[in-house]
């Protein structure tokens, strides 16, 4: 091939890449705007911050179900930050055991565009967090035991509203690592499970639900503190949760709420139907 031959197919292909970068750029845009909409037809009395992250990682649980997992995930590294910096997201607080592995999974979920710091005391990162609209927290899993222990912190009034809105990972088997923490409210959201706090002296917790029609899974206990969950969507001003309250169940509130059940089968491709 001669030299101008060679020049004019590469002008071409350099072309074709252009074309495709602009067209690429051009659906991000579109699809921001969408989302957009989405967020305020959703977020209601909601924190905004909180809502677009639960509604994001619900919906990319919901497309693992159909969606070949490294083309979501692809897409949630672009998708995700742009949301949060439209919501206004400003500071990622992350704190806990295992400071590498914690660090690089919350880089993995959050990206490299917003500022991220790692703090060695929980309190000080949830004291952050109630202070703040626009600060996220990144924390050890709830059901991490001993030292690690950070949950029951919620139940002080100090930090009454904050709430945890998602954990990662969420695709296929893998159990969670991380807890996302962030100032509430949350609204009803479809496709969620609740999570309560509640003082629960004589374990009577799946008792007291069970008499109001919910299933309950605990999490981790702490002395007469138990973290739990429903597997449905309930408001925090749910006239049962005061019928459980009178039932023995003191202080019970709504500390969060997490995308429902797990689509996926496995952590490569999107399960099959029977």
């Amino acid at each position: 091939m001669s030299e101008d031959k060679q020049r004019v197919s590469l002008d071409m292909l350099e072309t074709r890449l252009k074309d495709a970068e602009t067209d690429l750029v051009t659906a991000i845009r579109r699809r921001a705007v969408a989302s957009e909409h989405l967020r305020t037809a959703m977020i209601g009395n909601g924190n905004p911050t909180a809502m677009t992250i639960l509604a994001n990682l619900e919906r990319i649980m919901r497309q693992s179900a159909t969606t070949n997992h490294n083309e979501l995930l692809l897409r949630w590294g672009v998708e995700f930050q742009v949301d949060l910096i439209a919501t206004g997201l400003e500071r990622i607080m992350v704190t806990g055991p295992e400071q590498m592995r914690i660090w690089d999974q919350s880089r993995g979920l959050f990206g490299h565009q917003l500022p991220m710091t790692f703090e060695s005391d929980p309190r000080e990162t949830l004291t952050a967090i109630a202070d703040s609209d626009n600060t996220v927290g990144v924390m050890g899993w709830v059901a991490i035991a001993g030292s690690g222990q950070w949950w029951p912190v919620l139940n002080e009034s100090r930090y009454h509203n904050l709430r945890i809105i998602g954990a990662w990972p969420v695709l296929g088997n893998q159990s969670p690592n991380i807890a996302i923490v962030a100032k509430g409210p949350v609204t009803e959201h479809a496709g969620c499970r609740t999570l309560f706090i509640a003082h629960d002296d004589h374990h009577k917790v799946s008792k007291i639900f069970g008499e109001l029609g919910l299933k309950v899974s605990e999490f981790a206990r702490a002395r007469t503190l138990v973290l739990f969950e429903t597997p449905v969507s309930i408001s925090e001003n749910d006239p049962r949760l005061k019928t459980a309250r009178a039932a023995g169940l003191d202080g019970l509130r709504v500390v969060g709420s997490l995308p429902g059940q797990k689509f996926a089968a496995n952590d490569d491709e999107p399960s099959k139907p029977a």
